[in-house]
């Protein structure tokens, strides 16, 4: 069952219920984006985004997700490798394999 409160909008860490009581958004999208909610650089970065590409498959390549990935090896000290993937459980299988 769900919790009976309707969220309508959100700032950082708060989100406002249609009733206008504020929370602390501890959930973070149940744990999948923790970056809050209307920060301006992310809004304006989505659009550009957007109005691109909305989404394309792993099955494919783009230049956004190969920047990321060059990012987060050096992160790594040049050693690595990055695997994007749509759940848990494709994380978990890459992670054994």
């Amino acid at each position: 069952g769900r919790t009976p409160v309707v969220f309508v909008d959100g700032a950082g860490s708060r989100v406002r219920d249609i009733n206008g009581k504020i929370y602390l958004d501890f959930g973070g999208g149940i744990a999948v984006n923790s970056l809050g909610h209307s920060h301006p650089e992310i809004i304006r970065t989505v659009t550009e985004q957007v109005s691109r590409l909305t989404h394309v498959s792993n099955l494919y390549y783009h230049e956004p997700q190969g920047r990321l990935a060059e990012k987060l090896v050096g992160l790594m000290g040049g050693r690595g490798k990055v695997f994007f993937c749509n759940s848990g459980a494709e994380a978990n299988e890459g992670l054994f394999k």
